[in-house]
């Protein structure tokens, strides 16, 4: 390579120099400089390399979006699994473990110290040896796995599954605090892999079993942990470009933090630029509780051009080709609120694609003007875009009409549009329970008053919700806990969860058992008695654990009867219960309905996460796992009324009612 000029007159002088000095001879002079100027001829510019970059065939109105131009990396549901160890167990854990499980967890219990933690006040641990403690009948091994959503942020909770090792029935147990890797542990050989997540907590064995037996189609050895896993290691989301331009990759940076910028000069953006080719992402705050929707909507982040430019192209290509309405509701919520102006044309469209468009970026974006067409299509549409239109309701932030109008929803007949239209319900007045701590916290003049975090008056918040509120929801915590929820409106119902923090909700102004009546469950552990209609009703219950008997005298309120089968005296608190836990509330409960003790019918979710670990331990890919905002199916268990469950010979038929899986976005945000 050529020297610079300034380096070839140094060269020059130093040869003159020399051959004053008498060093160097004419001959050494003259081939130094013809090497040098040689070496100036030989130096040519190296030709430009040709590159041809990359273009995806997308639709012209999806051009110039981070999706068109990028793919994503880890953004697939993640499946995590490890060995843990359940506790509190009635003598039905220690049996024989296999050598390379035994030994796993041997090593887990000494490298946690376990012997010594008493984690959980179970006694009898501190002088206890690994060997011992995994041969107690109180104590049994499980495997722990959880389908993880993408882009799930640290702090995140989720569902677990777990399934007993060396144990006959998992009932009553708890889980130790379980480290999760990724993929599907093996207890022995080969390499370990990262972790990424824990769970523990109580186990939800089905409700319909009778706790320490094995019944027909239902099994005490397998269970469930509601919200029980939780992220603490989360994995990077990357933006991969498909083509390495440094130019292209600050454009897209910039615009990803421009739509969702920094919150508070400590947090770092929510976009960093790595390479010319890859792009860190992390989860904003705001979406925490949904980072799914946060992912799909960076896709249709727009890189260039004006706002108001895009929104009017989004809105014309709704038009023109509905067909493509899904991908331009995202695109346009993707615009920001800036957009509102004209996605507000598509509100009263003719179609009803476009509409609902326009309507869900609006209702998500937090536009009141959304609010009437919602309330319209919630009243009198039909099918998906009903449920969707009522979900969206309970985003959005329009006035006491649209609770009103969600309370009328209640008293349908169709069981998907009042159990949604309760969901929308729960939302909105759990938002303004937060926003009323809020208030409190931040009027009070008390300098020693307790000061808690925004994140803890979030869970006191979705906690305890006062009753007398316009949306007609009221809360209350109970037991091992579980949520009993009040819905002020509508026929009689009981409905149970099965995803997310558990929950018994109890529909109608006056659900109450029947009398007379005659309710036996789990062998007769449990006998409620009411010979006569204006006597006493007498309830009957012995201790599966402890053989206690209990015997009291209950009120026919059937809330009342639930707080007093999850209600456990102790001295702060002596009032009589049973201290039952969720999963044998609800099996008493269904036994109760089953009996045809109860004026209102039964309803529960259908419970899809062990179909979801089978197909991500199988390879197969799903779009996205269960959270607690999607709607599940619903069945009805055996109902009274024939309005949903039509009597048959010998029995009540059971209806599964489908839910749609693509539920509306979550986010009530405004950027």
């Amino acid at each position: 390579m050529c020297l610079a000029p300034c380096n070839a007159i140094r060269l020059v002088l130093e040869v003159a120099e020399a051959m004053r000095n008498g060093i160097l001879v004419l001959g050494l002079m003259c081939g130094t400089v013809a090497a040098f100027f040689a070496g100036c001829a030989a130096d040519e510019k190296p030709k430009p390399r040709a590159v041809t970059p990359v273009v995806r065939d997308v639709a012209p109105a999806l051009r110039g979006t981070v999706g068109s131009e990028s793919s994503f990396r880890n953004v697939d549901p993640v499946l995590v699994s490890g060995y843990g160890i359940v506790v509190g167990l009635n003598g039905t854990g220690g049996l024989q473990l296999d050598d390379g499980i035994a030994n796993l967890m041997e090593r887990e219990i000494q490298l946690r110290d376990i012997s010594a933690a008493n984690e959980y006040k179970w006694q009898a641990i501190d002088k206890t040896t690994p060997k011992q403690l995994l041969k107690d009948k109180n104590v049994a091994v499980v495997f722990v796995q959880g389908l993880v959503a993408p882009g799930a942020p640290r702090g995140m909770h989720f569902d677990v599954f777990v399934r007993a090792i060396n144990a006959t029935s998992l009932e009553g147990g708890r889980l130790w605090t379980t480290a999760l890797q990724l993929g599907q542990m093996k207890p022995a050989g080969g390499p370990r892999g990262r972790i990424v997540a824990q769970a523990y907590g109580p186990i939800f064995i089905n409700p319909f079993s009778d706790p320490g037996k094995e019944g027909s189609g239902v099994t005490s050895t397998a269970g469930r942990i509601l919200a029980g896993g939780v992220m603490v290691n989360p994995l990077p989301i990357e933006v991969v470009l498909d083509n390495n331009f440094h130019t292209r990759a600050r454009a897209i940076t910039s615009a990803i933090n421009s739509r969702f910028p920094e919150e508070t000069p400590e947090r770092s953006p929510v976009a960093r630029g790595r390479s010319g080719q890859i792009i860190d992402i992390s989860v904003p705050e705001e979406y925490r509780a949904n980072p799914t929707d946060f992912l799909k909507m960076i896709q249709y982040v727009q890189i260039d051009g004006p706002v108001q430019r895009y929104a009017q192209k989004y809105v014309e290509t709704a038009k023109a080709e509905p067909f493509l309405s899904g991908e331009m509701s995202w695109c346009m919520e993707a615009l920001g609120d800036q957009a509102l102006p004209i996605i507000r044309e598509l509100y009263d469209y003719n179609e009803i694609a476009p509409r609902f468009a326009g309507l869900r970026a609006g209702a998500s974006l937090g536009d009141p003007a959304a609010a009437e067409s919602l309330k319209k299509l919630a009243l009198e549409g039909r099918g998906a875009e009903r449920l969707d239109a009522i979900a969206l309701l309970g985003e959005i932030s329009a006035g006491p009409t649209v609770d009103l109008t969600l309370r009328e929803l209640l008293n349908q007949k169709q069981l998907l549009v009042r159990v949604t239209a309760y969901e929308a319900l729960a939302q909105r007045a759990e938002r303004n329970r937060l926003y009323r701590l809020l208030r409190e916290q931040a009027t009070n003049p008390d300098p020693n008053a307790i000061r808690l975090s925004p994140t803890q008056l979030q869970v006191l918040a979705e906690s305890d919700i006062p009753g007398g509120s316009i949306q007609g929801v009221s809360r209350k915590r109970l037991g091992d806990g579980f949520f009993l929820d009040r819905v002020q409106g509508g026929e009689g119902l009981i409905y149970i969860t099965q995803q997310g923090t558990p929950r018994v909700v109890v529909f109608g102004e006056n659900p109450q058992l029947l009398k007379p009546c005659f309710v036996s469950a789990w062998s007769d552990r449990l006998m409620i008695n009411a010979p006569d209609k204006d006597g006493p009703i007498k309830l009957f219950y012995r201790d599966w654990k402890t053989d206690a008997i209990t015997q009291q005298e209950v009120e026919a309120d059937l809330p009342k009867l639930i707080e007093f089968f999850a209600h456990t005296p102790t001295p702060e608190d002596p009032r009589p219960g049973l201290g039952l836990s969720y999963s044998e509330v609800v099996g008493a409960l269904y036994a109760i309905h089953k009996a045809g003790a109860m004026n209102c019918n039964f309803a529960t979710e259908r419970d899809r996460l062990v179909a979801a670990l089978t197909a991500a331990s199988a390879g197969q890919r799903k779009e996205r796992p269960e959270t607690t905002k999607d709607r599940p199916e619903i069945v009805v268990l055996e109902s009274p009324e024939s309005t949903l469950a039509p009597r048959e010979e010998g029995g009540l038929k059971p209806i599964i009612v489908p839910i749609p899986r693509d539920p509306p976005n979550p986010n009530n945000k405004k950027k």
